[in-house]
């Protein structure tokens, strides 16, 4: 196990020896939309009978219908614990729970609950003892700076993405300690890797959709607060600099102590010439969320990308200003901060 990953779980088994928690029962609340298959059925690649079978489910499973998507008399599901995700056709389930959503005004877990972002405790808005309160307080947690960043490649986001489907599944709900510890030794190209992790890549700021952006509605672990300088910047990157957002994965730079020359506005100067990038920091595996790498069936409301691993919090954000840039040669490249510095 790296060392990232040990100080992450040393946050969750903390809050399990304080508070006598189970160590994997416990999970933040979701009212998620559920339904059942009533025969054993075909979960296929997309919406369509004669697409590719991704999975099949045996007569009374219990499946997510995820974010209520339906298309052509499929419904789009995934398992609990288990990915991928994949179609169902409506036919071989029952709905056994629909839930409506409210507003996000009336919602309560959009409600602002600190005056400041200096206010905000660790846990942002979660109820104090939660694994959704852990979960925030490891967006926050800088990873270890006594190891080496691990060097991982798009090819390797992707297989963690498989690995991560094998062991703890995608959507709801949030990872408990059980789960985070089986994010950890995981395969790449150069070794292993586990959640916590520092790493790197080289990338492109994806172009052409709307997916580099400021939380404009809060999240909970900023306290839900509205303004772009309390809220992450999620940012889609990508392989190569004609690749959609659909092919890469998400980095955020979060509002504790970031650089005031980390701003969208630098990062769409970097985005519109299509300058390659270095990004470090720790690897998080954000469970809550779908792959949405169907640019045909996008979700609603969720980030476009192939992998649910990210490098968040960010810790260094480098631009290559060369023919060519070394990623294991610092010197080549060029801190944002450096070359947008604000006086």
């Amino acid at each position: 196990m790296q060392l990232g990953s040990t100080r992450r779980l040393g946050i969750l088994a903390v809050a399990t020896l304080i508070l006598g928690l189970p160590l994997g029962g416990m999970c933040q609340s979701y009212n998620v939309d559920i339904v059942q298959s009533v025969r054993d059925a075909p979960v296929h690649s997309h919406p369509a009978a004669n697409a590719e079978t991704v999975f099949t489910v045996a007569n009374g499973t219990t499946l997510v219908w995820a974010a209520h998507m339906d298309s052509g008399g499929f419904y789009r599901v995934v398992r609990r614990d288990k990915g991928p995700g994949g179609w169902i056709a409506a036919s071989d389930v029952r709905i056994t729970h629909e839930h409506k959503s409210a507003g996000a005004e009336d919602d309560p877990d959009n409600q602002v609950c600190a005056a400041t972002l200096d206010a905000c405790p660790t846990r942002g808005c979660a109820k104090e003892g939660s694994w959704e309160a852990d979960a925030n307080a490891m967006k926050k947690t800088q990873p270890a700076i006594d190891k080496a960043a691990v060097l991982l490649s798009f090819d390797d986001l992707r297989s963690l993405q498989k690995q991560a489907d094998e062991k703890v599944g995608q959507g709801p709900y949030d990872l408990t300690p059980d789960g985070y510890q089986k994010l950890t030794d995981l395969k790449v190209s150069t070794g292993i890797v586990s959640e916590g992790d520092r790493v790197r890549i080289i990338a492109y700021i994806a172009k052409g959709q709307e997916g580099m952006h400021v939380n404009k509605s809060g999240e909970s672990v900023n306290c839900n607060l509205k303004s772009p300088h309390d809220n992450d910047f999620h940012i889609p990157v990508v392989a190569t600099a004609d690749a959609t957002e659909y092919q890469g994965v998400v980095v955020e730079m979060i509002p504790q102590a970031r650089p005031s020359a980390w701003t969208i506005d630098a990062l769409k100067d970097i985005q519109a010439k299509g300058t390659q990038i270095l990004v470090e920091g720790g690897l998080s595996y954000d469970k809550v969320h779908y792959v949405s790498d169907d640019p045909d069936h996008p979700f609603q409301d969720e980030p476009n990308r192939m992998s649910l691993w990210e490098i968040h919090p960010i810790t260094d954000f480098l631009v290559c200003r060369r023919d060519h840039c070394d990623p294991n040669r610092l010197s080549d490249w060029t801190a944002l901060e450096a070359e947008h510095a604000i006086p």
